[in-house]
């Protein structure tokens, strides 16, 4: 199977792209970003690291694919999770990046996960699991009880709050239905947040939570100093609406400042998913660390049979 048909390359190179764009500039303000826009690989910036350098989000997506390979298994999970941690496996020239959601490095380090409905620590490392998922479920992951339960199982993993668990269930099914040859990317948003929609309607504890994802994202301008997962879905939805396709929705998805390295992932994810891999700037791939890497793991999780496999 050649790279241009491996839509799990695709999308974890388009994610890592976006998280490596964004790294350098995290934490700057809209203003500074419009005086100093981002228009490619940056080095050094906010933690003094080489152009191409990705972070945990990356990272645990990585180390996600690893584990879900051998199929769905909470304790491999947590083990690839805290190989990454402990050790930099899965980390850009074997050295972790200090940067880490506070909610994950505490599951990390205590074994317990946390309610923490401003960090997206679920909704990070999602992607990988949308791809087991739709192999294993195909576009029925929320109307199958066991998909449901893994879908639960993975989310709380570091996450306890409706935050995560919404944000979590419509980025997994906007995957879902760009696997399923969803007509376009609007298509597979508004399909994916009506079925995503559909799951939660009955659930007292997370249908509240979903009518404010709804609201927020009919309602409001994305909000660059939020880091909930609501907040940050809305921005990425917000850059693939608005930009339909990969350089300009990673690099404007950006200029709004606060967790780049996050809304750039998010966002970079979705759109080499949707547009494939001609979309991707050739010289963006070249400067990514460890891409080599990364399309090798990829290319070992498709032969696994708990991902789609394209030949």
């Amino acid at each position: 199977m050649g790279i241009m048909e491996s839509r799990l390359i695709h999308a974890t190179v388009g994610f890592a792209i976006g998280d490596a764009l964004g790294l350098p500039v995290k934490g700057q303000t809209q203003d500074e970003l419009a005086a100093s826009p981002v228009t490619g690989m940056k080095g050094y910036g906010a933690f003094n690291q080489p152009a191409g350098t990705y972070s945990d989000e990356t990272s645990l997506t990585l180390a996600g694919l690893d584990a879900l390979q051998h199929g769905f298994d909470q304790d491999a999970l947590v083990n690839a999770y805290q190989t990454w941690f402990k050790n930099g496996e899965y980390a850009p020239y074997g050295k972790r990046n200090p940067d880490i959601w506070p909610s994950v490095e505490t599951t990390l380090t205590t074994g317990k996960a946390t309610a923490a409905p401003n960090e997206p620590g679920a909704l990070i490392r999602t992607l990988p699991f949308a791809f087991f998922a739709y192999q294993t479920f195909e576009t029925n992951l929320f109307k199958k009880a066991e998909g449901s339960r893994l879908f639960r199982n993975f989310v709380t993993l570091t996450n306890l709050d409706p935050e995560n668990m919404v944000a979590s269930a419509i980025y997994t099914q906007i995957v879902i239905e760009l696997l399923a040859d969803a007509p376009d990317l609007p298509a597979a948003i508004t399909t994916g947040i009506s079925k995503t929609g559909a799951y939660f309607a009955d659930q007292p504890t997370y249908q509240p939570t979903f009518a404010a994802f709804n609201t927020q994202l009919e309602t409001q301008t994305p909000d660059g100093t939020a880091t909930d997962p609501l907040s940050l879905l809305v921005r990425t939805l917000h850059a693939l609406q608005t930009w339909p396709d990969y350089h300009d929705a990673v690099l404007n998805v950006l200029m709004l400042g606060g967790a780049t390295d996050t809304a750039a992932a998010l966002t970079g994810g979705l759109a080499g998913l949707a547009y494939g891999y001609t979309s991707l700037p050739h010289h963006w791939c070249l400067m990514l660390a460890e891409y080599a890497q990364i399309v090798d793991l990829c290319r070992q999780a498709e032969k696994s049979g708990f991902f789609p496999k394209y030949d």
